[in-house]
């Protein structure tokens, strides 16, 4: 894995965990900062998803198991455990903390499946649209047709894809990872700032798709000290939501500040994600919460 990628991803990771943070923020610069910006970090993903797979996954056998183990399961846990949590909240100690799931069958073909929109632990929709499309590729290129067990069920009683920004940015990285081969990086580079100029001038309401992708173009190849950091981004990824969940009744009780909320919530969510971190190195068997990353 090249240094730049890890970089960038712990970066886009970080930045998802501000907009999942409570406050009432409508505009200024901190509110710029918590909502718009964080916006780059799932499309970044998207992008890297994409590379990656171009130029380190169609080359293995066997893509759709080596998913159900890295992005299936780890979803699945992350998604049970909150809802494992919440029917204890609820019928356990009379505390409601769902905002847009009922305690029916919503709950598991909602919050569990996500058949028509985001599970219960939100931020993960991100990996179940991943996990569908590297379904579909499979199917097209391996003849993997187990991956119609999944794909079919979505298709005739849900939504395949939740936000198909996240297929065109994943085709964007492949593209781009096919183009790189053929053609010089500077020429990329001008290409995708040029199409940065025409959504400005034409699509502004699409400009972060050229602009994720120009950062990840000049990101990717950075000559920086490794770091492995794929256990602890996908860590943070999983369960920064629900942590923040959590602690933000007492955090709001304790601090009046706004800004200073938003801040404690990310830091206590960066803190129990590397705790976590820190658990499964201690604990091998516990991989299996990222994926045996």
């Amino acid at each position: 894995m090249k240094p730049g990628i890890e970089l960038v991803r712990l970066i886009a990771v970080i930045l998802i965990t501000f907009t999942h943070t409570r406050n009432n923020l409508e505009s200024g610069f901190t509110y710029f900062i918590v909502e718009e910006l964080p916006k780059y970090g799932t499309a970044i993903l998207s992008i890297i998803s994409g590379y990656l797979y171009y130029t380190i996954s169609r080359h293995k056998a066997g893509l759709f198991d080596k998913k159900i183990k890295s992005l299936v399961i780890p979803y699945l846990i992350a998604n049970f455990s909150i809802l494992f949590l919440v029917l204890i909240f609820n019928y356990g100690f009379g505390y409601n903390p769902l905002n847009r799931l009922f305690y029916d069958w919503s709950i598991i073909l909602e919050g569990l499946f996500s058949l028509n929109s985001p599970p219960i632990n939100p931020p993960t929709y991100f990996i179940r649209d991943i996990f569908i499309l590297f379904s579909i590729i499979a199917l097209i290129t391996q003849k993997e047709w187990k991956a119609l067990l999944v794909l079919i069920p979505f298709l005739l009683f849900g939504k395949l894809i939740i936000r198909w920004d996240i297929a065109f940015l994943f085709v964007s990285g492949i593209i781009y990872a096919m183009a790189n081969k053929r053609l010089n990086k500077n020429i990329l580079l001008s290409i995708c700032g040029l199409c940065i100029v025409v959504v400005v001038l034409f699509f502004d309401a699409y400009l972060k798709f050229p602009v994720a992708l120009f950062l990840f173009m000049l990101t990717v190849d950075l000559k920086i000290k490794y770091l492995n950091t794929g256990r602890f981004s996908y860590l943070l990824h999983l369960y920064h939501s629900p942590v923040m969940v959590i602690t933000y009744p007492v955090i709001s009780y304790l601090i009046s500040d706004i800004t200073l909320r938003v801040v404690t919530q990310i830091i206590w969510a960066i803190a129990m994600a590397y705790l976590l971190f820190l658990t499964t190195k201690k604990i091998p068997a516990l991989k299996i919460l990222s994926g045996g990353r």
